[in-house]
């Protein structure tokens, strides 16, 4: 068929687009020509640029059915007495066609687009081929399409063209090899200025408007667009095979503040080694993406600034324990006030350590948070279950997890599982929406996205309160002396080998999360989310505008219902807690166990011996409530000196045992495997064991399979020789309370 069908008169290879919500360009891309041709927009084209055009190139347009039979003649009147080819005598229509099939300029060739024109006329109408005409023409260079041609010459949409520009569009098409801007401007004034005062004489406007139009320049050269959001505008080509138009929830203006931030924090933290940074900012109300800056320049390509860090899977450090507290609350384990143990915990081969070495014994879990604790993280997440937090992480829509839960491990909750920023946007950001995740969005505004409620109303507010409490870096640690300043729940984290820093921030109107690195993955001592990434965070959430209706989230009252808490441990009060306070729970949660460490016992008058009906001497003893905490808790905290009606040793000789053994073995655990190294010397590495007791002063001895090998007082640990095989530990105190453990040993010869 020699006209080709309406729906294939051009091929869709236009350029891709990216808009901000406000329409702004963001950045555009060659189509896969390599020209610029902008998707046709969906309003007429300006009509200015259409009386110009129907001027210049067809005046009788809306009047021929394709083929103008007074231009045909006049033409081969003009070419027959010059004796030279001076009109073609084509009309838009044809044009269109010779567009859509470009072919070599002959006699039988213009025949074929009278034919294509014809037809196109029968079956389009005027207005459908002047668009097509318009949205296709060649306007110099590689530049197609008069909204292209718009932007490209004079920095404006075709909506706010002057007559003088609209004129110079008109011409440029006729001849856009050998007159276009920066080629010939002289030429191109002339043309442009005998096409205006035509229009002029056919009324469009007054002496006046073609005086000031003559004046204007002709453009020389090509203006360059913008660019802006290139991590983002990337991911999107990436699905746009065709290239169009797409309208993202970006913010120009947040971007731009945004892009300027990262470089500036970047070239600073750049003198310590840490060259890469990135940054994500998101409306906590809707989960638009505002702002997306991949890296610190998408341009540097000495530090690989190409690599989109928004995406790059990372190790997570401790960014994700605010939702194990979260989850922990839910399931009725703690309260922020309620104290959980912090001493060295050995999980078969794990043995997780607090980033300074140090143990509190036991400490508030609001601390343990703030603080950002290891080891009582660990604790609560074995508590709370390993399989029910790794659903929940990926309910809420962690996509970087591509191992079953029982292969991460405890070591999940410490960094064990990569992240990306992205998901961790969105994790925060479904915790300052009341505890409803749902996908962050950056394309389609209006659209509705399912969420899921996974963490209580109660909970979700404790939570937020709790990192409210976290002090900021920098000179923002005195924010709270300034007025007009706003909370922020935010939490940092650092990966293991200071390879990666996380700070990330919610309020009910903003969610900023931040990342700070190498994209190498090397380390850097002196990268922590707290420095590297805090300040950035901080940084970016001072140049946001911020309405004071969201300053803080809004209590849910119905959510949270009063509990008497024991002053001391933060459980609920039992009989036996003197001092109470009140505190909140969430009402969905299940009540927490009262409280398991205070308890009466019976002491001599000296309070130094605890004494029972076997021991004692009835006008001789006091009744008196300690606060009783397992042994491997007791050892700590009296190094730390931080105890408080603690029970003293059982009466020396009394034939009862007590009912808690005060003996303790933190390590190796009960039927346990123990793998055992070669130093570097060749010899094989030795196994410390832990144990604790309750009392400060006791004694601790010390057997194996049987055979005595020694005694530890107040720190008690021994280091032990062993072959391979079935061994067991046996500990003994003072006063005959003993603990044994049986374990195996394995010893790796390579």
């Amino acid at each position: 068929m020699l006209v080709p069908s309406l729906d294939q008169i051009f091929p869709h290879d236009y350029s891709t687009v990216v808009l901000d919500r406000e329409g702004d360009i963001l950045r555009i891309f060659l189509n896969n020509r390599e020209q610029w041709h902008m998707p046709p927009p969906n309003t007429p084209p300006p009509q200015k640029l259409i009386e110009a055009v129907i001027a210049y190139e067809d005046k009788r347009f809306f009047t021929h059915s394709g083929v103008d039979p007074v231009a045909v003649l006049r033409a081969l009147w003009r070419n027959a007495t010059t004796g030279q080819r001076r009109s073609g005598a084509s009309t838009i229509t044809m044009q269109v066609a010779r567009l859509s099939r470009p072919k070599s300029r002959t006699i039988f060739n213009k025949i074929l687009e009278a034919g294509q024109a014809v037809r196109m006329e029968m079956h389009m109408s005027k207005t459908g081929i002047l668009s097509a005409y318009l949205n296709n023409a060649p306007y110099g260079g590689n530049i197609v399409g008069y909204r292209t041609a718009g932007l490209k010459y004079f920095g404006k949409e075709p909506s706010r063209l002057t007559w003088a520009e609209a004129a110079t569009l008109a011409v440029l098409p006729n001849s856009p090899r050998l007159i276009h801007p920066g080629s010939d401007s002289n030429a191109l004034r002339i043309k442009r200025d005998r096409l205006l005062k035509r229009l002029r004489q056919s009324g469009l406007f007054d002496s006046d408007t073609l005086n000031l139009a003559l004046k204007e320049p002709v453009p020389d050269r090509c203006l360059t667009f913008s660019s802006c959001a290139h991590h983002l505008a990337e991911r999107i080509r990436k699905f746009a095979h065709h290239g169009g138009i797409f309208s993202t929830t970006v913010s120009l203006r947040i971007q731009e503040q945004a892009e300027v931030t990262v470089k500036r924090h970047s070239e600073f933290i750049s003198k310590s080694g840490i060259r890469n940074a990135a940054a994500l900012i998101a409306d906590t109300r809707t989960g638009q993406v505002l702002a997306y800056v991949g890296s610190q320049d998408y341009f540097d390509r000495n530090n690989q600034g190409m690599i989109d860090g928004v995406t790059a899977r990372r190790s997570s450090g401790s960014i994700l324990k605010p939702f194990l507290y979260a989850k922990a609350m839910d399931a009725g384990l703690i309260l922020p006030q309620s104290m959980i143990p912090d001493i060295p915990a050995f999980y078969g081969s794990f043995s997780p350590a607090n980033s300074d070495r140090s143990y509190k014994g036991i400490v508030r879990s609001s601390e343990a948070l703030q603080q950002s604790l290891n080891v009582p993280a660990v604790f609560l997440l074995r508590q709370l279950g390993l399989p029910e937090f790794y659903d929940f992480l990926k309910s809420a829509g962690v996509s970087s997890l591509f191992r079953e839960a029982e292969e991460y491990g405890l070591p999940l909750i410490l960094g064990g599982a990569e992240v990306t920023l992205w998901d961790l946007a969105m994790l925060y950001r479904g915790l300052g929406d009341s505890g409803n995740f749902s996908r962050l969005s950056f394309l389609d505004c209006n659209r509705t996205v399912h969420s899921n409620k996974l963490i209580s109303e109660g909970s979700w507010y404790l939570t937020l309160n709790m990192l409210n409490e976290l002090k900021r870096p920098g000179v923002e640690f005195y924010w709270t002396r300034f007025s007009g300043q706003f909370p922020m729940a935010w939490k940092t984290g650092t990966s293991f080998g200071h390879r990666d820093g996380w700070a990330v921030g919610v309020t009910p109107q903003w969610t900023i999360a931040v990342w700070a690195g190498n994209f190498t993955g090397e380390g850097n001592p002196a990268l922590t989310g707290g420095k590297a990434a805090g300040a950035l965070l901080f940084a970016l959430f001072g140049m946001l505008d911020k309405s004071p209706e969201l300053k803080w989230f809004k209590r849910p009252e119905n959510r949270l219902v009063p509990v008497a808490l024991c002053a001391e441990t933060g459980f609920p009060a039992g009989e036996h807690c003197s001092e109470t306070l009140t505190a909140e729970k969430p009402s969905e949660a299940p009540a927490l166990p009262k409280c398991p460490w205070h308890k009466e016992v019976y002491l001599s008058s000296d309070l130094k011996e605890t004494v029972c009906s076997l021991c004692w001497n009835r006008k001789d003893t006091v009744r008196q409530t300690i606060l009783a905490y397992p042994p491997e808790i007791m050892q700590y905290l009296s190094d730390r000196r931080n105890l408080s009606r603690t029970q003293p040793p059982h009466r020396a000789g009394c034939p009862s045992v007590s009912a808690q053994n005060p003996v303790s073995i933190i390590y190796p655990e009960n039927n346990s495997s123990i793998i055992v190294p070669r130093e570097t010397d060749g010899s094989f590495q030795k196994v410390t064991a832990r144990a604790a007791h309750s009392s400060n002063n006791s004694r601790l001895f010390w057997y194996i399979d049987e055979k005595y090998i020694g005694e530890t007082g107040q720190r008690h640990s021994f280091a032990l020789d062993l072959h391979t095989g079935e061994h067991v530990l046996q500990i003994i105190d003072q006063e005959g309370h003993e603990k044994k453990v049986a374990f195996s040993v394995l010893r790796i010869s390579q």
